[in-house]
């Protein structure tokens, strides 16, 4: 009968890759899930110091036989079955390898425990075993790494729509003269404010660093006046500088006595 709930109608685990899947005649005979943490005890003297890192990686491993002809169909004949499986896995080891993810997700999918899961292929990977007690059977044991849930998005389809250094730790400068900003006199950004909510004007506010809250000609904008674009986050002067020096001499325009080469 294979793995049931032992209540609801028993169906059947299945694998999909992309648009093809494969649907197991007999379910697994054993299916074990295990989730270990990353926990660290360090025993010292006079207690013990836990570290703890969450979740380490979670793994699920499969193991059953492919029957000799559980449905009476001829696709799902054991000999023919277990090749169909090892055709299938060995397609999808195939679209990885030099270290590059495969380019489509393998999911798991338990419809008797309703649990879906992306996974791949763990570094012991599938095992097929034949027996002279049963020899018109074949034995499989598999093991997955769970890599999310199905409903969870991929981590390449996740981005953030911040951008930049919310919280700069750099100060304000001065505009030097002549670099387009007009003659204000302000630092980088006027009115932006730093790490600590503090503005240029000394007062403080609660809200985080904005971007756009400097000069109001930055970018395209300072284009129309004849101004120079401004990063509003740029660093001060003397640090420009300083880094730039840095890194003439690193690259070697400069020569190591301080003259330009």
């Amino acid at each position: 009968m294979g793995i049931s709930d032992g209540r609801n109608l028993l169906q059947k685990i299945a694998f999909q890759i992309g648009d093809k899947f494969f649907r197991f005649a007999i379910n697994p005979d054993n299916m074990v899930q295990s989730r270990p943490h990353r926990t660290t005890a360090i025993k010292t003297k006079s207690r013990i110091v836990i570290e703890d890192f969450q979740d380490d990686v979670p793994t699920i491993t499969i193991s059953g036989t492919t029957g000799f002809n559980p449905t009476g169909v001829e696709s799902d004949r054991g000999i023919n079955k277990i090749k169909e499986l090892k055709a299938y896995i060995k397609a999808y080891a195939e679209m990885g390898g030099n270290g590059n993810k495969s380019s489509e997700d393998f999911y798991f999918l338990d419809f008797t425990n309703h649990e879906y899961y992306v996974i791949h292929l763990s570094s012991e990977g599938i095992t097929i075993t034949q027996d002279v007690n049963s020899p018109l059977t074949h034995r499989y044991d598999i093991k997955f790494v769970i890599i999310r849930e199905a409903s969870e998005p991929s981590e390449d389809d996740v981005v953030s729509p911040e951008i930049g250094n919310r919280f700069p730790s750099l100060p304000n400068g001065t505009v030097p003269s002549g670099s387009g900003s007009g003659s204000s006199g302000s630092g980088v950004g006027s009115g932006a404010k730093d790490s600590n909510g503090n503005t240029g004007d000394g007062t403080k506010t609660n809200d985080p660093y904005d971007p756009t809250s400097g000069n109001s000609n930055v970018y395209d904008s300072g284009s129309l006046n004849n101004n120079s674009a401004v990063n509003p986050q740029a660093p001060s002067p003397t640090s420009y500088r300083y880094g730039m020096t840095g890194l003439g001499y690193a690259i070697g325009y400069y020569a190591r006595d301080g003259r330009v080469s």
